[in-house]
């Protein structure tokens, strides 16, 4: 099984990115992925996050790590519109120090797909 690793920092730095991606690789070995991979923002979300995104879309991807819930952006929008994205394509999101993402983690983290709906 195929997976990519996103990773994101506010400003840039050759060194958190490499931690990153350290551990993405490494969480991504334990679950038994090959990284097939790998798409990097610097400051917002932008290019990495589109095809990272569109190689979900592309069906060519089995699964999505990141370092922590916040590389996608701050705001619960943005990250709810990348989980609906998962979702659809019926891909899942391991994040490191939680594994997978389950829809319970979801309620839990109190991410309804009602707050996107109602925003755009």
């Amino acid at each position: 099984m195929d997976a990519v690793i996103y990773t994101r920092s506010a400003r840039p730095s050759p060194e958190r990115f490499e931690m990153q991606r350290a551990v993405c690789r490494r969480m991504a070995a334990e679950y038994g992925f090959e990284v097939a991979g790998e798409f990097h923002d610097n400051g917002s979300p932008g290019r990495g996050l589109a095809q990272l995104l569109a190689t979900v879309r592309g069906g060519e991807v089995s699964a999505v790590v990141v370092a922590d819930f916040n590389r996608f952006g701050r705001a619960l929008d943005a990250f709810t519109r990348v989980m609906e994205t998962l979702d659809e394509a019926d891909v899942p999101l391991y994040v490191v120090g939680h594994g997978r993402l389950a829809a319970d983690m979801r309620a839990a983290l109190d991410i309804p797909r009602e707050v996107v709906e109602h925003r755009l």
